[in-house]
């Protein structure tokens, strides 16, 4: 079974194409619910999100790295 992927062109870095997502595989990724990860995008708390006319979409690169700068560890 193929999976599709969404690319923009190459990236800069390392020749990786920048993969983008839809809100809604985003909310998936994180199990949160689309419309809390809209309210985080309004509030500027979630992820960094590029909007393409009136299209939203995530960068995977900038999701990953916004897991790694705002997750903790567990005690």
């Amino acid at each position: 079974m193929q999976t599709s992927r969404k690319t923009l062109g190459p990236a800069t870095d390392q020749g990786n194409a920048v993969q983008l997502l839809t809100t809604e595989e985003v909310a998936l990724w994180l199990q949160v619910a689309p419309k809390t990860l809209r309210n985080w995008r309004s509030a500027g708390i979630g992820p960094r999100a590029l909007k393409l006319h009136s299209v939203v979409r995530y960068d995977r690169a900038a999701v990953v790295a916004w897991i790694g700068k705002t997750s903790k560890a567990a005690a």
